[in-house]
């Protein structure tokens, strides 16, 4: 897959490394959360949902731990830990559950943003193309939150990473770019969106910006582990109201 100019601007030639990177730890955090919710033995799809809120998180961290201008952070009032790569925060989310609803139409969360993520936004997120509301005047009670971001630096970039998937078909899709916060209910407005290839996708043709995958493609199966951990597994190609997310709240 080639190699796009905001991908280039915002990893460098370490792109290619960085996106199996997150395709694989992606593959890994829904491979336990399906575990979890085989050894539970219910129907209920709660184990599935609880894991994957936060092994998607755990599983960043690992698969970046032995790079070495990586770093994990805790920010306040968070229950899970970001990775901060060369000054890249990943921001992991799952925004459809199947191929019915297009990665342009994501939003966070199926209620309103927790004030951790709308601080997130409005300190790391870019430069927003219409005139918002200060965040403030938007959400009071995220301000403090914004106020214990002050450790990381000013030039931090949030760097999205969303995703389809659910407990029968598995993986569906990952995309990775950078958005805005549009409002008090999650909606997001893309500055830059592109597809990132899982592991079981070879020369399969890449699609364009924005395009989303058909009903008629059929479900990809979910993508083999790789049992090496951190930073040695991953090699160049030879060529949530919850903090983050609503996996847990929703199921699957």
């Amino acid at each position: 897959m080639r190699m796009s100019q905001w991908a280039h601007d915002t990893f460098g030639q370490r792109v290619p490394l960085i996106r199996q990177g997150v395709a694989e730890a992606l593959s890994v955090a829904l491979e336990n959360a399906l575990d979890a919710q085989k050894v539970a033995q219910t129907d209920h799809l709660h184990p599935f949902g609880f894991t994957l809120m936060s092994r998607k998180f755990e599983a960043l961290a690992e698969a970046f731990e032995d790079l070495g201008d990586v770093r994990v952070v805790k920010p306040g009032g968070s229950q899970h830990e970001l990775v901060l790569l060369d000054g890249k925060l990943l921001f992991p989310f799952r925004y459809a559950k199947d191929r019915s609803i297009s990665v342009m139409s994501a939003r966070i969360g199926d209620g309103r943003p927790s004030a951790l993520v709308q601080a997130l936004f409005n300190r790391f997120g870019p430069e927003p193309r219409m005139r918002q509301l200060a965040l403030h005047d938007v959400a009071p009670h995220a301000v403090p939150v914004a106020e214990a971001l002050g450790d990381l630096p000013e030039d931090t970039r949030l760097v999205l990473i969303a995703y389809a998937c659910n407990a029968h078909a598995g993986l569906l899709d990952a995309w990775w770019g950078e958005a805005e916060l549009l409002d008090r209910t999650g909606s997001l407005r893309w500055h830059h969106c592109e597809e990132i290839p899982l592991a079981q996708e070879s020369a399969a043709p890449a699609r364009s910006e924005g395009e989303a995958a058909a009903f008629d493609e059929g479900v990809p199966p979910a993508p083999a582990l790789n049992p090496r951990r951190g930073a040695a597994r991953l090699v160049a190609p030879v060529s949530e109201q919850l903090p983050f997310g609503p996996e847990a709240a929703s199921g699957a």
